[in-house]
């Protein structure tokens, strides 16, 4: 790396540092302004409805990896 390179990338580390405050109370008002029990319905209706399209499987798939690994350590 040259050293044009290296003075870009501590051009960019410095707008990060200079930009983390305003990005930090950035988070902070969205959690602020955020409806937390609104936003819990919204993600169960979500899940309600994928579960819907993709039940879940019948196992966890342990058993299947098993014996898979059991197949890869004959090998």
């Amino acid at each position: 790396m040259d050293e044009a390179e290296m003075n870009e990338l501590r051009e960019y580390a410095r707008r990060w540092q200079r930009l983390e405050p305003l990005l930090e109370e950035q988070r902070e008002e969205d959690v602020r302004q955020s409806n937390t029990a609104s936003n819990i319905a919204a993600f169960a209706r979500l899940w309600t409805e994928a579960l819907r399209h993709e039940p879940p499987a019948p196992t966890s798939g342990l058993v299947e990896q098993q014996r898979i690994f059991m197949k890869l350590g004959q090998s």
